[in-house]
């Protein structure tokens, strides 16, 4: 399914006149996926990029867009896609009078009895209108009358309960010295909780804060500690912090416009516009990879 509907984009780039080439240098994606495409093969890079690259192809050579995304949906899951059908309205036909039919059948009403009809119609919409709204000006005038009960039985019931019974509270004045005292403690108390305590592990759970920012649109994978991979996708001048004990593994679907922060420090990584880049990342700064990294379960 997925060779026949490449067939489709194919025949449709060849009818509009347009070269691979031609392609890539108009829509700014590389080559190499615009070839990808017109081959068939659907599988260089993940589901987001696929689908928004076809709808760029779909569009340059005179496509539908979301027709052209539905296409390849059905065809990804090897099943038909049918077109749906314009359904054209039944004609009305107007009947003919029959052969010694008498048109003068129907006598047209007079205008005295339409006049009458249309004034006692106007009246009784204005009676219910009338009605409506007095019946309206009654309800509000009871809400407010409930609002302003249950105001002061509210008022009533605070009053007697707090302010009343605490109408006499005398404050016993401490003296000087005491209160000095006091506060001496509580700084004592204070200073010695805010020391440190470095007997614990060399790594806390969050040691390592990565900031990643994006200047257009990109996909990223990154897997925390040898954990389960998080999945998410950045908007053009959007941001995501994630923190980590020892190791971040990412997979960064458009390195040229990604920038990579590890604790307030810039990392370079280097890369093309939709260009993808396999990583790692510790406390000693930034390692490429040769192949996709390995993601453990959550």
């Amino acid at each position: 399914m997925l060779d026949k509907f490449a067939d489709e984009l194919r025949q449709a780039r060849e009818k509009s006149g347009l070269s691979l080439q031609q392609i890539a240098q108009k829509s700014r994606i590389d080559l190499k996926f615009i070839r990808a495409i017109d081959n068939g093969d659907f599988a260089f890079l993940p589901e987001l990029y696929v689908k928004a690259f076809i709808k760029q192809y779909a569009k340059m050579v005179g496509l539908d867009e979301q027709l052209t995304i539905k296409k390849y949906e059905s065809a990804k899951k090897g099943k038909p896609f049918d077109e749906p059908e314009e359904k054209s309205l039944p004609e009305i036909k107007k009947s003919k009078p029959e052969q010694g039919e008498n048109k003068e059948a129907v006598k047209p009403v007079p205008a005295k009895v339409v006049k009458s009809f249309e004034e006692s119609t106007v009246k009784e919409i204005e009676s219910e209108q009338g009605n409506f709204f007095e019946k309206l000006k009654r309800d509000k005038i009871l809400l407010s009358g409930v609002i302003a009960g249950s105001a002061i039985v509210l008022f009533l019931i605070i009053y007697f309960l707090f302010l009343r019974s605490n109408s006499e509270i005398v404050v016993a004045e401490k003296p000087y010295e005491e209160i000095r005292q006091e506060n001496q403690q509580r700084y004592v108390k204070e200073k010695t909780a805010a020391v440190p305590d470095n007997t614990g592990t060399a790594f806390r759970s969050d040691s390592l804060s990565l900031l990643i920012r994006a200047s257009d649109t990109s996909w990223i994978k990154i897997g925390i500690d040898n954990g389960g991979a998080e999945e998410f996708k950045l908007f053009p001048l959007s941001s995501k912090v994630v923190k980590a004990a020892s190791v971040f593994n990412l997979i960064v679907g458009n390195a040229g416009s990604t920038q990579l922060k590890l604790n307030n420090k810039d990392l370079n990584l280097s890369g093309k516009k939709n260009e993808v880049k396999y990583i790692s990342i510790d406390k000693n700064g930034l390692k490429y990879l040769d192949n996709p990294p390995t993601f453990g379960q959550k």
